[in-house]
């Protein structure tokens, strides 16, 4: 009985200090990233790059392709909930949605703009899938390609440019949708542009590079270099985004039952064999990134604005021990 006691109090002292250390981690690091996951799709978890759970934000909506907006209060995403996919967009704090698209199309992506102003996204309601702009209200809607074949628009840090994938190529436009220009034809999925502003990380077709890895070009299309591990598994990578220090590049990494041309196109379906890994920029290429989302289902990776940081977490959100909680399912099996 005295074992026992003793077994508890310690038991206690180390959750303390978890909780410690993960409030330590939520005051001082900067590098939180947001994740889909749950089968509804109705819970944003925020981790740290060390893959230490802190926050859980539940919402009554079912949401996919989130973005926040720079300040840290809005969060932009996709929906189909009316039928066809639509944007919508949700105050944190409140959990209240609006719903900022409403042609018979269908609405995908949506990249909030570093200065506030603007949300872009891909949408086939001219027939082709294209990307547009529009206000953060949803109004004032401008087509900017004619291209078909688009998707997952990632705005520079001046918010000038736009690059984004078209037929597996990466390009490079303004806000406007003027000086388009290639940068690479090897790329097949998405982009993100680094804090500097000076290169972007793509990912290249499987059959370019021998695997699948994160590579980097300059603006100026020179200059493309490997910048993480090269996976020779049958796995695509998603949905990468370079933290806004530059010290990381989180991604989605997805488990495909094997590697034929047909099956690219539908990878994004295979949700529920996808982890989030982290790769820390100061690695060579071919380091270990950290698999962050400890094989829980995610989707979505996004960092969280500093806005949103500066805020402690709120008495009404789930603080989530993963490692204590995970340990404690772990011995009562």
């Amino acid at each position: 009985m005295k074992r026992l006691f003793i077994c508890v109090i310690l038991g206690m002292v180390l959750l303390i200090g978890s909780f410690t250390f993960v409030s330590r981690g939520w005051a001082d690091e900067r590098d939180v990233l947001s994740f889909v996951t749950g089968k509804d799709r109705r819970s944003i978890q925020l981790i740290n790059t060390r893959g230490e759970f802190l926050q859980t934000l539940m919402v009554k909506e079912s949401i996919g392709h989130l973005t926040w907006s720079p300040d840290g209060r809005l969060i932009a995403y996709m929906s189909n909930r009316n039928g066809d996919p639509d944007i919508y967009v949700m105050d944190v704090r409140t959990d209240t949605h609006r719903r900022l698209t409403f042609d018979d199309g269908r609405d995908w992506w949506p990249a909030w703009s570093p200065n506030g102003k603007w949300i872009a996204f891909a949408s086939n309601r001219a027939g082709n899938i294209d990307l547009y702009r529009m206000d953060a209200n949803g109004e004032n809607v401008m087509r900017l390609t004619n291209r078909g074949g688009c998707k997952r628009p990632a705005w520079s840090p001046d918010s000038q440019w736009i690059a984004f994938i078209s037929k597996s190529s990466l390009f490079l436009m303004t806000t406007e949708g003027k000086k388009e220009q290639p940068l690479a034809d090897t790329s097949s999925t998405d982009c993100t542009w680094s804090p500097s502003g000076k290169e972007i990380a793509f990912v290249p077709r499987w059959g370019a590079v021998g695997g699948a890895a994160l590579f980097s070009i300059d603006i100026d299309g020179k200059n493309m270099r490997q910048l993480t591990r090269l996976y020779r598994k049958p796995v695509a990578i998603f949905e990468p985004t370079w933290s806004p220090n530059g010290k990381w590049i989180a991604y989605l990494l997805i488990q495909l039952p094997e590697i034929r041309p047909e099956v690219w196109g539908l990878a994004e379906e295979f949700f529920a064999n996808s982890v989030i890994c982290v790769a820390n920029m100061a690695d060579v290429a071919g380091g270990d990134p950290i698999e962050a989302t400890r094989r829980l289902v995610a989707d979505g990776p996004e960092w969280v604005p500093e806005g949103f940081l500066s805020v402690s977490p709120s008495a009404e959100k789930q603080i989530t021990l993963w490692g204590a909680l995970k340990q404690s399912e772990d011995a009562s099996k």
